[in-house]
């Protein structure tokens, strides 16, 4: 049986990797999510204009009508000419406001992209430090064990207290390390 004396395999690109994959993702729908805002939003302003324009006609044929003194033909068409405008303004603020319920949604959206994002970015840099942390962890060990020399050749003046006192130190630093680690500094 032949042991390795190296440690588990470093499996850090992996989940880099795999937080990349997932940021080129989400940024990917976010420009198509960004291009869909700007071409809904053109929408919204000739909607908007549209129902102003409709509101005004609507007031407009409104006061005449409540003026109107003339025959009742005129005052006949002048309530289908309201009646018309009124409508006309009705069914368009309702496309203003499923436009702007779009938007809302698709706004929604990108914040949750966003907020995604952020999260990845953040885990990378928390994986980043864990990986140095573990490299000079690694460092420290083998430093450690060259300085307490090899257990099974026998020092010319052994110091017996050398040892254990490295063994100490070293596991007082892992474990303040894994501490760090746990309180996410």
């Amino acid at each position: 049986m032949v042991t390795s004396s190296a440690g588990p395999p470093d499996n850090y690109d992996a989940f880099l990797s795999r937080l990349d994959a997932a940021t080129t993702s989400l940024s990917a729908r976010a420009g198509a999510l960004d291009k869909a805002v700007a071409a809904v939003s053109l929408l919204l302003g000739p909607y908007e204009s549209a129902v102003r324009e409709w509101e005004r006609r609507r007031r407009h044929v409104g006061g005449q009508l409540a003026g109107h003194s003339g025959p009742p033909q005129s005052h006949t068409a002048l309530r289908e000419l309201h009646d018309v405008a009124g409508r006309m303004e009705s069914m368009l603020r309702g496309r203003v406001e499923r436009v702007q319920e779009q938007l809302s949604v698709m706004h929604g959206r990108r914040e949750a992209i966003d907020k995604s994002l952020l999260e990845l970015e953040l885990s990378r840099l928390k994986l980043n430090s864990s990986r140095m942390l573990s490299q000079d962890r690694e460092k420290l060990s083998s430093v450690y064990s060259a300085l307490a020399g090899s257990t099974v050749a026998v020092s010319a003046l052994p110091d017996s207290g050398l040892l254990g006192d490295l063994r100490e130190a070293r596991e007082a630093v892992i474990l303040a390390e894994a501490l760090m680690e746990l309180k996410g500094y």
